[in-house]
């Protein structure tokens, strides 16, 4: 029989063993937590971020509705003008005949005398149905075209959430870019002003300085953290309000995909300036068009109130007459009557009500009119005025890049002549608030070239999301 082989751990060398079994096992259970965590970050470029916004959008949605609302408003006005069949069944019981008078010609009465007679039966019952259609109606004609212009007017309406979405989603994606970027740049600021301050206390601790000058950096170093957590507060901010732009759960943990130099880089300001403005393509003046078209459809059903209206029917009645209640025997007789006819209704006289109701449509269909006129002119001259502001913009961005790179040499040859002993802290301190003060122009000049650049693309209808939707 072979022997048992046996493991013998000393105490001096078991403990090493469970330690690293120890920590084996907790470094498996974190690196599956960060890969769990990681696995449900979702990321998302512009795009990305716009295309969910045109699928989950709760405004959008809305407006997906109207849709559905203007197309059975659709419906409703062209079935209107088709066969309408009703059905009628009516239970009558008499608790009192009618009683008449009338003249006594019977057996050699005298026709002067009245005497009373009842007509009828206690128990009456009719059942039916009655077939009409519209033959002529100027309304319904009007009717039908303006249905039209209120499915088109809900189109627009549609692509009008759509455009507004993707401005307000699209703006939030930079608004968080540039925040990120300034975190960026404040905290590279912050380490090496920190490291500055650190210098400086310690050659006061030595002797070599005066203690205003680690307090007038410790100033700076404050100031700076401050606009920190401002930009952190404000990036939190920005990233719940995005997630709520594009309809997606504020719950959900989100990484932007794009980097801000990218962005910058595919602005286009030569081709931007090339591009012409198409009023007839913009959406506001589309929906000015189809309010034009909507007044006046009112205004042409107004007038059509003049016209007859002409319906056909045609009614098909059986009628029962008893005495007794036996409606249901199949023994008893029921009479049948048919009708088939024509229904002319001509408007002769109504006071002067129709020609307010006229006058008052003309009027709106005047204002309408106006209205557009007024809406292109003002179009193009915004147009122009941002086209304008994109340039300055863009102009504005490479002063301010500019500016920011010379203000960050002026600081760092301040910095060496401080330690030199030929620079004192206060121009130290006065140096480095010109230079975030320049860094702070940047950040807005950024934002700003955003921002306008947008605006261009919500006015020219320019998102690829609703390109690549309608393809």
């Amino acid at each position: 029989m072979p022997k048992r082989m046996t493991l013998k751990f000393s105490q001096k060398g078991l403990y090493p063993l469970l330690a690293t079994v120890f920590w084996v096992m907790i470094s498996c259970v974190f690196s599956s937590l960060i890969h769990a965590q990681s696995a449900d970050v979702q990321g998302f470029s512009l795009q990305s971020a716009q295309e969910f916004a045109i699928e989950h959008s709760y405004d959008i949605k809305r407006s997906q509705m109207d849709i559905l609302t203007a197309e059975k408003k659709v419906r409703e006005t062209i079935y209107s003008g088709f066969p309408q069949l009703n059905s009628t069944i009516n239970y009558i019981n008499n608790l009192e005949l009618m009683t008449i008078l009338i003249p006594n010609i019977f057996d050699g009465g005298d026709p002067d005398e009245k005497i009373p007679v009842q007509f009828g039966t206690k128990h009456n019952v009719s059942a039916g149905f009655t077939l009409t259609q519209l033959v002529f109606s100027g309304s319904y004609f009007v009717g039908l075209k303006a249905s039209k212009a209120f499915r088109q007017l809900a189109d627009q309406n549609h692509e009008w959430t759509q455009l507004n979405a993707l401005e307000t989603v699209t703006n939030t994606y930079y608004l968080i870019l540039v925040s990120e970027e300034s975190e960026r740049i404040l905290n590279s600021n912050l380490v090496n002003l920190e490291k500055t301050h650190y210098e400086i206390r310690e050659r006061y601790k030595e002797g070599f300085v005066a203690e205003m000058d680690a307090d007038l950096v410790q100033i700076s170093v404050t100031k700076l953290k401050n606009g920190l957590q401002a930009v952190l507060r404000q990036k939190e901010v920005a990233y719940k309000l995005l997630k709520f732009q594009m309809g997606l759960d504020l719950r959900e943990q989100i990484v932007l995909t794009d980097k801000l130099e990218d962005v910058l880089q595919q602005i286009d300001i030569s081709k931007t300036a090339d591009t012409e403005f198409d009023l007839e393509q913009n959406i506001d003046y589309k929906l000015i068009e189809t309010q034009e078209k909507l007044s006046e459809m009112s205004w042409k059903s107004e007038k059509a109130q003049y016209f007859p209206t002409v319906s056909a029917f045609y009614s098909f009645q059986y009628d029962a007459f008893r005495d007794v209640f036996n409606i249901f025997d199949s023994k008893e007789r029921w009479f049948r009557t048919q009708i088939l006819g024509v229904s002319i209704n001509i408007p002769l006289f109504t006071s002067g009500v129709q020609r307010a109701k006229v006058a008052q449509a003309s009027i709106a269909l005047k204002q309408a009119r106006n209205a557009r006129i007024q809406a292109s002119q003002g179009l193009i001259v915004e147009a122009a005025s941002v086209k304008s502001a994109l340039d300055s913009a863009y102009e504005n961005y490479l002063n301010t890049k500019e500016n920011m790179g010379l203000t960050g040499k002026v600081y760092d040859v301040t910095l060496i002549k401080y330690n030199e002993g030929v620079a004192s802290s206060m121009d130290l301190t006065q140096v480095h608030d010109k230079y975030l003060m320049a860094q702070s122009e940047f950040i807005q000049a950024m934002s700003g070239l955003l921002t306008a650049k947008n605006k261009l693309d919500r006015l020219n209808n320019n998102y690829t999301a609703i390109q690549k939707k309608g393809e």
